[in-house]
């Protein structure tokens, strides 16, 4: 059962500042999942919402508000997906949200013991005027946990719209220049041909026996170790564009339909995850900026992918598709 406590509302004209670059949350980290990444924990599938910051496997470590901002929402619960979470609200507009805390900032240590003594072990959500409580930026709002879903210590980090019914990329808001320096690169490892998995290999031939090529291809940017989300793919066909995605944003109504992009063969357990990304549609969806895939009938291609990620690394990768029959 959750709790809700409501302060008095009240109409609040937010004017929009000169966009400023957002601190990162950890000092001196690096990212270990990007948005827009597939997730199968909680009730259902779903889009990871934002990004991860490592707190090096370590509880405490002190999460800092992004901007100066007044605290929105309090959540306090350890199960669910996000666990201990704090959202703060900015000039700009936007909306920060902070998950997986093992404890809130110390200005709030009296509010949280009052409502735990209440309400004990019941979730607990308390909501606040844009007067009660107010944050600087890098001002700690909370210390770093395994809260929620989350299996290993590290920092959740949200950015949303207003009515929190956009989340955006993360890491079009922050200062990279602030992240720690590690190595990073681009891998393509494997494709799917109308449901068949291949080997990726370099200018190699594939077959196709459907009337448009149902491709899907397994591709990460790998940093630090860790195999992450890419940000952009764009795939030709004999040198034209035939299909674009761009993982910026994402409506909260596509939230739990990770399958509009990624493929069936997409996998997540606590030891693997495999993420094959869908270049094809049928359907109208935001993230896809070109979808020419079925004007094509041909029955040989010579296909170029480009891969993109958020931390300046481009790829490029080519291969023949030639029809069957």
């Amino acid at each position: 059962m959750t709790k809700r406590i409501s302060s008095l509302f009240f109409t609040l004209t937010i004017s929009l500042i000169a966009f400023s670059l957002y601190s990162i949350p950890v000092e001196n980290s690096y990212i270990t999942a990007t948005f827009m990444e597939f997730r199968a924990t909680g009730t259902a599938p779903h889009f990871h919402s934002g990004v991860d910051f490592s707190t090096f496997l370590k509880e405490g470590i002190p999460i800092r508000a992004a901007e100066d901002g007044y605290l929105v929402r309090l959540e306090i619960d350890k199960g669910g997906i996000y666990g201990m979470t704090i959202v703060l609200e900015h000039q700009d507009g936007y909306r920060t949200l902070y998950a997986h805390l093992s404890k809130f900032s110390e200005k709030m240590d009296k509010l949280v013991s009052m409502l735990q003594s209440e309400f004990g072990d019941q979730r607990i959500e308390v909501e606040f005027s844009p007067d009660d409580i107010k944050f600087s930026k890098g001002e700690t709002v909370g210390y770093s946990g395994r809260t929620g879903e989350a299996t290993k210590p590290h920092a959740h980090f949200e950015v949303r719209s207003k009515d929190e019914k956009i989340l955006y990329d993360p890491l079009k808001f922050i200062d990279k220049n602030q992240l720690r320096a590690v190595q990073s690169g681009l891998l393509l490892k494997s494709i799917v041909i109308d449901g068949k998995e291949y080997p990726y290999a370099s200018s190699g031939t594939y077959y196709f026996s459907s009337e448009h090529p149902k491709i899907a291809v397994e591709a990460y940017t790998e940093l630090a170790k860790n195999l992450l989300g890419i940000k952009e793919i764009k795939m030709y066909f004999s040198d034209k564009l035939v299909y674009h995605i761009i993982l910026d944003e994402l409506p909260m109504d596509l939230w739990e339909k990770p399958y509009e992009l990624y493929d069936e063969k997409t996998v997540m357990t606590s030891l693997t995850y495999r993420g094959f990304y869908k270049l094809y549609s049928t359907n109208n969806l935001p993230f896809v900026k070109v979808n020419e895939v079925n004007s094509y009938t041909d029955s040989s291609y010579k296909v170029t992918i480009e891969l993109f990620d958020d931390f300046g690394n481009q790829g490029t990768f080519t291969f023949n598709l030639a029809k069957q029959g």
